[in-house]
């Protein structure tokens, strides 16, 4: 009789700061210093870790936050504080769309070109 194979799964290890995240109960990029992102309703969102304003209009506000660029879409949009990294992003809210930051360093490669 032959017995099913056993399939050995390689975990990695996790970092200290994930680590302490876990035993509190946090996310773990919260102790990295990584970006924090809450929405209240449709019609306000409060962004923490902004590094840069990549573009601001009353329809779209592309924001770099940490590692990662954040792209916001809706009607009347207006920051209505910006002060140490948090933003608070008031109107109409549509559409929200993440791009990691090698997304990021490609689209700066285009723009030197």
């Amino acid at each position: 009789m032959k017995y099913p194979r056993k399939v050995r799964i390689r975990h990695e290890k996790a970092t200290l700061s994930e680590m302490l995240c876990n035993l509190i109960d946090l996310p773990a990029d919260v102790l990295g210093g990584g970006m924090m992102l809450e929405m209240r309703g449709r019609n306000e969102m409060l962004l923490c870790g902004c590094r840069e304003i990549l573009e601001y209009s009353d329809t779209r506000i592309r924001i770099l936050q940490g590692k990662c660029e954040v792209l916001i879409l809706g009607r009347r949009l207006k920051m209505s504080s910006y002060s140490e990294g948090r933003i608070i992003v008031c109107g109409e809210l549509d559409a929200l769309d993440f791009c990691g930051g090698d997304c990021v360093a490609k689209e700066g490669k285009k723009d030197e070109d």
